[in-house]
C-alpha cells in the first residue's frame, strides 16, 4: 500500500486559467491538464531561477518528488506544443496560505487572506472559489472520471489525476467530471 501524497504548498495561482493554441478550432481542441503544483515548480525554476533544492523548499516537498512534479510539468507543456492542444491549470494536491478567487464577470484573479464574497471591480458579481474547488479535487470530492470525445465515465482514483487516465473506448485522456474545465467544454458545445 503507497503512502499518502503529501499536500504541495503553492504561493499564488496563476493570472490565467491556462492558453490554448492558435490555428486549431475551439471545437477540435483537447486539453493537457497542467497541475497547480506543476505550475508552481515552473515558476519557482524557470520564472524566479531556483534551484532544485531550493524550490523544493518552498513547495515544502523533498527533492526528488520536486524533480518529479517539474518533469511531469514539463512533459505537459511540451505535449501541448508538440499536439496543439490547449493546457488547462487547475487541480492537485496543494496547500496555500491564502484563498484564491476569479470573478465570473470579468475574470479578475482575486488572492486574499481573508474569505471574499464578491469582486472589488465588478461588486455584484459572483466570484469562484480555486482554491477550494482544488481541494475538492484533491480529497477526490468527484467520483467520475469522464471521456468528453465518446462520453464513457469510470471511477475516480483518488491521487491519480484523470487526465492521466486514458478512455477504454476510444483512447483519449480523460476528465473529471463536474470540473470547472469539464463545465467550460460543456458551455462551449453548447
Amino acid at each position: 500500500m503507497s503512502r499518502p501524497k503529501n499536500s504541495r504548498k503553492v504561493i499564488t495561482p496563476p493570472v490565467m486559467e491556462g492558453f490554448r493554441p492558435f490555428g486549431v478550432p475551439v471545437s477540435d481542441l483537447e486539453p493537457v491538464i497542467l497541475l497547480y503544483e506543476e505550475y508552481e515548480s515552473m515558476r519557482l525554476m524557470d520564472y524566479e531561477g531556483f534551484g532544485q533544492e531550493r524550490a523544493a523548499t518552498e513547495m515544502n516537498v523533498s527533492r526528488p518528488t520536486f524533480t518529479r512534479i517539474y518533469k511531469s510539468a514539463r512533459k505537459a507543456i511540451a505535449k501541448a506544443f508538440v499536439e496543439g492542444k490547449a493546457i488547462f491549470i487547475e487541480g492537485g494536491s496543494i496547500v496555500s496560505d491564502s484563498n484564491w478567487y476569479r470573478c465570473i464577470k470579468c475574470g479578475k484573479l482575486i488572492v486574499s487572506h481573508t474569505k471574499k464574497d464578491h469582486c472589488d471591480c465588478c461588486p455584484e458579481a459572483e466570484l469562484k472559489s480555486l482554491h477550494e474547488a482544488t481541494q475538492a479535487t484533491s480529497d477526490g470530492m468527484t467520483d467520475c472520471c469522464i471521456c468528453i470525445h465518446c462520453g464513457a465515465k469510470t471511477k475516480h482514483k483518488p491521487g491519480e489525476p484523470c487526465h492521466l487516465t486514458n478512455c477504454s473506448r476510444c483512447g483519449k485522456p480523460m476528465m473529471r467530471e463536474g470540473s470547472y474545465h469539464h463545465r467550460l467544454h460543456l458551455q462551449k458545445k453548447a
